[in-house]
């Protein structure tokens, strides 16, 4: 059984974009077992280390069944922005159906090709989600993040980093012998994202199972 294996019920794979949502209620199962319980305590760590203040725009890319996008508009409020983009009609169907909020916002795309446009956010987030686009299409993901960016905007990219006793034990469960997260280390992205220009790039292992890299898209020159 590989780890695809495991995640067939709440994902479809598509060729171009990777694996995309089917299954809402198995994936909100999934993650609250994976962080036993302590996926709001995360999300919330995911708002503090992004720097989002009230009247800003934020961007949740991948954002699945949309809890990062209600956590980050809760703090931006009504003056700013929260939008959140998938390549799953289904999960972005489901958000606008429960989340009514004016000023949180949800569209069908893959993170490869952003339907928004040029220095359009203050913050982008994509949080679980590198590891599930197709590797010839990971560059591209990041060269969108730091388009809509506006200059001085920030970057948060996480994703699962479990302890040393977890990954041993996913191991067996997955019996493939190796490391299951070894593609998800978000740590992958620090000289990518340096390349494209983005400054003061920093990794924090949260204690809720998850590594965190942020960095800054520069401000213009006067």
């Amino acid at each position: 059984m590989s780890r695809h294996q495991l995640l067939t019920p709440m994902f479809v794979h598509d060729a171009g974009t990777g694996l995309v949502i089917q299954g809402l209620r198995r994936y909100n199962l999934f993650t609250s077992l994976f962080f036993l319980g302590r996926h709001r305590r995360l999300l919330g760590e995911f708002v503090t280390r992004s720097g989002a203040r009230p009247g800003e725009r934020a961007l949740d890319i991948g954002c699945g069944p949309g809890k990062l996008v209600r956590a980050l508009g809760a703090v931006v409020g009504a003056e700013g922005a929260a939008v959140g983009v998938d390549p799953s009609a289904t999960a972005v169907a489901d958000n606008r159906r429960r989340d009514r909020v004016a000023h949180h916002r949800y569209e069908v795309g893959p993170a490869q090709d952003l339907p928004l446009p040029d220095d359009a956010f203050d913050i982008v987030t994509c949080t679980f989600v590198m590891h599930h686009i197709p590797e010839a299409h990971r560059a591209a993901a990041l060269a969108q993040m730091w388009r809509v960016l506006r200059p001085g905007g920030r970057v948060l990219l996480a994703d699962a980093s479990p302890s040393p006793r977890m990954r041993k034990a996913l191991s067996v469960l997955l019996r493939n012998g190796g490391d299951p997260f070894a593609d998800a280390d978000i740590r992958h992205y620090t000289e990518p994202l340096r390349a494209l220009g983005f400054t003061e790039l920093t990794y924090t292992q949260s204690r809720d199972q998850t590594g965190i890299l942020t960095g800054i898209k520069p401000p213009r020159l006067p």
